[in-house]
Order: C-alpha cells, then sequence, then structure tokens
C-alpha cells in the first residue's frame, strides 16, 4: 500500500536544472504553462533570441522547431512510451527520439543528444541512437507480421463510453459476443477490456480489438450496430 507512481516531470526537471544549472535562464513548456498560442509564441521567441538557455518540455518542443544555435538535446525517460498498449508503441518512440534528436545541430556547430533510459538493449532506443530508419523498420514489420498487426492485416478498434462502469462493461461484453458470431474465420477479437485512460470526465471506457485480412463482413454489421443498434441511456460506442 505504501507503492506509488511517481513520474519524472517536467516541473521536478526544472527543479533539478536550476540547482545544477544556478545561473542559467531557464524556461518550461507543457500543458500547465502554455495556456494560449501567445503563451507558445512568446517562450519560443525568447528561446530563439538567446533569453533563454535552456528549455524544458513535453513532446510539443519535439517537432518542428529550428534553433540553429542548439547544440544539446536530451531525453528524459525515454522509454516510457514503449509500456503503451498499443501496436504502434515502438514505431511512435522511434519517431518521437529521431524528432526531437533532430532539434539539436541545426547549425554549424555539431549537435549532441543525451537519451536516458532503463532499457538501453531494447532495439528501438538503439535504432533512433543510430538514426538507423531501415533497421528500425525491419525489426518492427518482423513482431507485426507475427501477430498480424497491419499492415500484415486490418484493425478496427470499437470503442465504449458511459457513466456507470458495471452497465458500460456488460453492454461491451454483450456487443462483443455479438461480434464473435458474425465474425468468420480468419477474424481475431480481443476484449472488451479497459481503455488504457479508464475514466475520462467522468466516463468509463472500455475497448475491444478487432483484426483480420477481410473484414467486410464485420464492418457492415458493426456500422449497423453503432447506427441502428439499442443501447442503454447514457453508453456511447463508436
Amino acid at each position: 500500500p505504501k507503492i506509488r507512481f511517481s513520474g519524472v516531470g517536467t516541473e521536478k526537471v526544472e527543479a533539478a536544472a536550476h540547482a545544477v544549472f544556478g545561473p542559467a535562464r531557464i524556461a518550461r513548456m507543457d500543458s500547465d504553462t502554455m495556456r494560449s498560442a501567445e503563451d507558445y509564441e512568446d517562450t519560443l521567441g525568447k528561446f530563439k533570441r538567446g533569453d533563454i538557455d535552456i528549455l524544458i518540455g513535453t513532446q510539443m518542443i519535439a517537432k518542428g522547431l529550428h534553433f540553429p544555435d542548439v547544440t544539446l538535446v536530451g531525453v528524459i525517460n525515454a522509454d516510457a512510451s514503449l509500456a503503451m498498449p498499443d501496436f504502434r508503441a515502438e514505431e511512435r518512440t522511434f519517431q518521437l527520439l529521431t524528432q526531437v534528436a533532430g532539434r539539436a545541430g541545426r547549425g554549424s556547430v555539431r549537435g549532441e543528444v543525451l537519451i536516458q533510459t532503463s532499457k538501453p538493449e531494447n532495439e528501438t532506443i538503439l535504432c533512433a541512437a543510430e538514426q538507423d530508419f531501415e533497421g528500425f523498420v525491419e525489426y518492427d514489420m518482423e513482431a507485426r507480421e507475427v501477430m498480424k498487426y497491419p499492415p500484415f492485416s486490418h484493425l478496427i478498434l470499437v470503442h465504449f463510453r458511459g457513466e456507470d462502469d458495471t452497465e458500460g462493461r456488460v453492454f461491451a461484453s454483450g456487443f462483443t459476443d455479438d461480434l464473435q458470431r458474425v465474425a468468420g474465420e480468419g477474424v481475431r477479437i480481443q476484449g472488451p477490456f479497459p481503455a488504457p485512460i479508464d475514466r475520462i470526465k467522468g466516463k468509463y471506457r472500455f475497448m475491444t480489438m478487432i483484426f483480420g485480412e477481410k473484414l467486410g463482413v464485420v464492418r457492415r454489421y458493426l456500422r449497423h450496430m453503432v447506427l441502428h443498434g439499442g443501447r442503454p441511456d447514457g453508453v456511447e460506442v463508436f
């Protein structure tokens, strides 16, 4: 009961940076500090002009920014996204790491990238560190082919959402059982199970995954059930 999850959030990183790099001018960009487009533009403008020495942020600073004077990029807890229950987790981790690495060394001075990870032997981390795109594709496609994930099959994800946990779970189970009855050979159905974020704005969320090379029959049945099927008040399916 004393074990609690504690992430390394941007505020903690900012506090550590102030302790280590005392005189440095440090700014933080995350959902708490960036309340408007003006905040975003103001902070990036100061960083570009050199009024900020160290910029700490979430994924919002990983993409599409061109600052020739940036020579060092650090990634904290780089493997966190690998644990997401999504077959694209490896792809998205590789994509994010290569994108953020591209923020360093865009000018005349060569850049350096430091990646902190508890899985330095992970193939995705290694390929990202080496910028080995072909190696990553070969690695990821091999795993997807074995598991019959896209692009080696089609995938349909059905979402269920309801204000009552039990009611939503029971409806999702019955809906999935109906899908099992109409699914033909070669169709694999998993679920229902709680969504990665199982409750948002007071509504409980469940998911069912459908895999197969030919999902025409299932797709037509789903369309009919989503548009015309009965469901309890307060329960949504999409």
